[in-house]
């Protein structure tokens, strides 16, 4: 399973999410993308876009 983690920095359990996700790694393809950089430019979110489409699971955190 292709698995994409968006980090928003918006929920306070973020870290039980990430262990969740790093226990995961080993049997699914975890894709993890920091979505609070303020320098993101429009090739940067063409990219999340392009992840997002591609995964069979979206988290964020």
């Amino acid at each position: 399973m292709k698995i994409l983690e968006l980090d928003t920095g918006l929920f306070p359990d973020a870290r039980t999410v990430i262990a969740a996700l790093r226990r995961l790694e080993p049997a699914h393809s975890v894709v993890s993308i920091d979505l609070r950089r303020r320098d993101m430019e429009d090739e940067a979110w063409d990219r999340v876009i392009a992840a997002i489409l591609d995964s069979d699971l979206t988290i964020s955190n």
